[in-house]
């Protein structure tokens, strides 16, 4: 798997905290490694529009990791 860069992980982490409404980073990470990890599998990119697509997608099915 494609490991995300820093910049990549900190734009998926502040998605998750505008979606989710969740403070706690280490919640956040466990979110983003999940995101990325469909990200991967889909054959996507980690770009903004990708993984805001799939935060959303989860958090409509009330998705918790």
């Amino acid at each position: 798997m494609y490991k995300p860069t820093e910049s990549e992980r900190n734009n998926c982490i502040r998605i998750v905290k505008e979606i989710y409404k969740i403070d706690d980073n280490s919640e956040c990470e466990k979110y983003a490694n999940n995101i990325f990890s469909i990200a991967y599998s889909i054959g996507g990119d980690y770009g903004e529009a990708t993984i805001r697509a799939i935060a959303e997608a989860l958090h409509k099915r009330n998705y918790t990791p």
